[in-house]
């Protein structure tokens, strides 16, 4: 039984990275405390259901327009809200509290549109046995490798691509970005568009498998950001292994304990990195992707 847990905080781990990482990509950049982040992984789930259940479009279909309505909507968020305000020279925390009244604002039509209830996908996918004794559905199996293959291609094109090094410039500095000829505002919008798909992805296999609520997106950015104090603030990598390592210990939470403690030891798990190691599992170096 221990192992059926195990393998199922290893796929939650998967999901969460995809949001971490997603997530990374704007705080590590560009310092914004990005709580709209929640909203739009909201919303993504509530489009691949609007064009999967009402539209009745096929489930590829229905994923990419969810993905291309979150990008979008990402890339909007930065063009009519982030950078007004950092033109005008606003604080780190204004742009904080402008990302809550975004997230307030999209749970809202969210609410007013779809309603309160839960809902559901109507989609079935079979179930695999593994040879360890681990039942996994299929759809959970095809996530959590559709979400390594996209990470890990993502780690390699920021590795090795023109694009990745500019990115890493813009973490380390944006200003001495600026002078070797980046175009730093064009790059935000691409990170905000890569942030906002990452975000899509993860919640489309999320809504497929356990549905949707208007209450999702807080404790997914929770995770999130847990995930990437755990693995380390300014990199790249490190949220991924934080989000592997919280998926399983919110799963032997479980075993052990029960659902209800789940966001306690998440909390606690937080409080005790923020205390004892602040910089994380892999703290960040100066060339580091």
């Amino acid at each position: 039984m221990i192992l059926q847990f195990l393998g199922n905080g290893i796929v939650n781990g998967s999901l969460i990275a995809l949001t971490a990482l997603g997530f990374s990509l704007i705080y590590n950049t560009m310092r914004v405390f990005h709580i709209a982040y929640a909203g739009i992984y909201l919303w993504a789930g509530y489009i691949l259901y609007f064009f999967m259940e009402k539209m009745q479009w096929p489930l590829l279909a229905s994923a990419g327009m969810a993905l291309l309505f979150a990008a979008l909507l990402s890339m909007s968020i930065e063009g009519f809200i982030y950078r007004p305000l950092s033109r005008r020279g606003r604080s780190e925390n204004s742009l904080m509290i402008s990302s809550v009244g975004v997230f307030i604002l999209l749970v809202s039509t969210v609410e007013l549109i779809f309603g309160n209830t839960p809902m559901y996908l109507d989609f079935e996918a079979g179930t695999n046995f593994l040879s360890s004794g681990i039942f996994v559905s299929g759809l959970r199996l095809s996530g959590f490798l559709l979400s390594s293959l996209v990470m890990l291609g993502f780690f390699v094109y920021l590795k090795f691509s023109r694009t990745g090094i500019s990115v890493r410039a813009l973490r380390d500095s944006e200003d001495l970005s600026r002078l070797y000829g980046i175009r730093t505002s064009h790059l935000k919008y691409v990170l905000f568009a890569l942030s906002g798909t990452f975000a899509a992805l993860a919640a489309c296999l999320s809504a497929l498998d356990v549905g949707l609520n208007p209450h999702l997106g807080i404790p997914i950015f929770i995770n999130a950001f847990v995930a990437l104090v755990i693995g380390g603030i300014g990199r790249f990598d490190g949220p991924v292994i934080g989000a592997m390592l919280l998926g399983v210990l919110q799963a032997m939470t479980e075993y052990f304990f029960d659902s209800r403690w789940v966001l306690m030891v998440t909390f606690l798990l937080l409080i005790i990195f923020l205390l004892f190691r602040p910089k994380g599992l892999i703290p960040e170096k100066s060339r580091a992707f």
